[in-house]
């Protein structure tokens, strides 16, 4: 049987990982923090009303942000586990 690992949800964590993908395709910083600070209020939105969420939803859902603003960085968040 497979162990759950829980995670408490966080805010400033979505930021953080947004803005190193963002830093590694060379998106302005300005840019990458209006972007970041969007899509984690976004995220704040829609999971308020979940009790569980799975790190695959999280994801998707960042991603569908993502898309809305920068296709670029959505990819790169998409893949960051799989650029070398």
């Amino acid at each position: 049987m497979k162990k759950k690992i829980t995670y408490e949800y966080s805010s400033s964590g979505v930021k953080q990982s947004i803005l190193r993908n963002a830093k590694s395709i060379g998106l302005p910083e300005g840019w990458a923090k209006q972007i970041a600070t969007r899509v984690a209020k976004d995220t704040d939105e829609w999971i308020a009303d979940k009790e569980i969420v799975t790190e695959s939803d999280l994801r998707r859902q960042i991603i569908k942000e993502l898309k809305e603003l920068s296709p670029d960085l959505a990819y790169a968040y998409q893949n960051h586990d799989k650029i070398i």
